[in-house]
């Protein structure tokens, strides 16, 4: 019980594991106890009915507490994250001490109660959502990575969900934590880090380290982008996302975030100047691959690593030594199958060589694998801001880990539509941009 208060996420895994295994047992009972006109049709036309596991007793107030369930964990999570986890966590020890576990005993019981009890599935997804869960659940058991875990359990309980009403709760908090937490900083109010070691001045504005910083601009940027939506964009959205792009370069001067900032100026000036370059199929399918072929280009690159090599070395440079740190993870750290913890001296930031360590090849494939799926989605169904904000991610994923904080990337919520494949793939765009979208029956980008 100790263990538990102190370190719930363990738990609440389980809890979902085995909450899932009895979901699907009751709705195969369920399934095989309705009259049936014949076995080999009724069957399959009744796994196609979506229902609420274990009964439909108070169907009504289950399925309006949902929403309120997913958006007060994720604002929840974001407070913990960008706040808690702050220096302030120096300046008030008990906040980070006893608030995070009273925190994260929140978020993880708001999203188990919405996975098992307030939401609908058909046989088929259910299913899905087992075997996602009991193999990610069975590589955390290995490599403890919170990350990837809590990241599963948001893309679960996003099901059904008004994800736009939830991330404009979301938003108003990340932003109004950080800028509590920079402003504190700059006020002497808790410490930061600094430094002038490479020539430029860095400065962490109150958390731990400067790339997480970045981090959180960065995030930030893709909720706002993501609430906007591409059509929606003016010249004043661009300069705020250009002044993100300049603090983060001349504040915690962060090399990954500051370029995906830039790339994420860059990417939507062209969907807006040009709203049909989404559109080729061929465009479709190239940045569908491209978590595949950054893994490819990544592990490529780390073994072949060599030094001697001038143009290698360069661009070694040029990603602040992550292709060499991504050799000497790979050589040293043995292979592991079903994930493992990262050694002590392991300093692998470029996640695509991160999680085909510590989650093992399994693991990894269904994550990156999940992420082309859902920019194959997102694409068909003409949501470009969320588009472009998930393939900035992948981008970042190159050089930091942060593509599987589900309090950063909030793309992490629409994996929901690969996970359970429905018609229509969920986005944030507004009710009526939505319909009239799918009125058209055609994909407008």
């Amino acid at each position: 019980m100790h263990s538990f208060i102190i370190d719930c996420l363990y738990g609440y895994a389980d809890l979902a594991v085995l909450g899932l295994a009895l979901g699907c047992m009751w709705y195969a009972w369920q399934t095989l106890r309705r009259p049936m006109e014949a076995p080999w049709f009724g069957l399959g036309r009744q796994l196609t009915v979506q229902r609420q596991l274990f009964g439909d007793w108070l169907s009504g107030a289950r399925q309006t507490l949902a929403p309120w369930l997913f958006a007060v964990s994720a604002a929840v999570y974001q407070f913990e994250i960008f706040f808690v986890n702050s220096l302030y966590r120096d300046r008030l020890p008990w906040l980070f001490e006893y608030g995070t576990m009273a925190l994260d005993h929140l978020v993880a019981l708001c999203l188990l109660v919405k996975i098992l009890f307030c939401t609908r599935y058909d046989g088929r997804q259910l299913a899905a959502a087992f075997c996602v869960l009991f193999v990610i659940r069975w590589v955390f058991m290995n490599n403890h990575d919170k990350w990837m875990m809590m990241a599963l359990l948001f893309a679960l309980a996003a099901k059904d969900v008004p994800l736009r009403r939830a991330l404009k709760v979301v938003l108003p908090v990340g932003a109004l934590s950080v800028a509590v937490v920079a402003i504190s900083s700059l006020a002497g109010v808790i410490d930061t880090v600094q430094e002038l070691g490479t020539g430029r001045y860095r400065n962490s504005f109150g958390y731990g380290w400067y790339n997480f910083f970045g981090a959180c601009l960065l995030g930030l940027a893709l909720m706002y982008v993501c609430l906007r939506g591409a059509k929606r964009l003016k010249w004043f959205d661009f300069a705020l996302l250009a002044a993100l792009a300049l603090l983060c370069n001349f504040g915690p001067d962060s090399r990954a975030a500051t370029m995906c900032l830039a790339l994420l100026i860059a990417a939507l000036l062209v969907v807006r100047v040009w709203p049909g370059v989404l559109r080729p199929l061929p465009v479709r399918l190239l940045l569908t691959a491209a978590p595949l072929l950054a893994f490819a280009a990544s592990m490529g690159l780390a073994l072949g690593w060599n030094p001697e090599n001038p143009l290698l070395a360069r661009l070694d440079g040029l990603l602040s030594t992550r292709i060499s740190l991504g050799w000497e993870g790979l050589t040293t750290m043995p292979f592991a199958i079903a994930g493992q913890m990262p050694g002590e001296e392991m300093l692998v930031d470029n996640a695509y060589l991160h999680y085909w360590i510590v989650a093992g090849p399994v693991a990894s494939a269904l994550i990156w694998l999940g992420f082309a799926l859902l920019v194959w989605r997102l694409l068909k169904e003409g949501l470009a801001a969320e588009a472009v904000c998930c393939l900035v991610m992948l981008c970042h994923a190159t050089m930091e880990t942060h593509v599987m904080w589900a309090c950063v990337n909030v793309t992490i919520w629409l994996l929901c539509g690969v996970i359970f494949w429905p018609r229509r793939q969920p986005g944030f765009e507004k009710e009526e941009e939505k319909e009239k979208i799918h009125s058209k029956g055609v994909v407008t980008i």
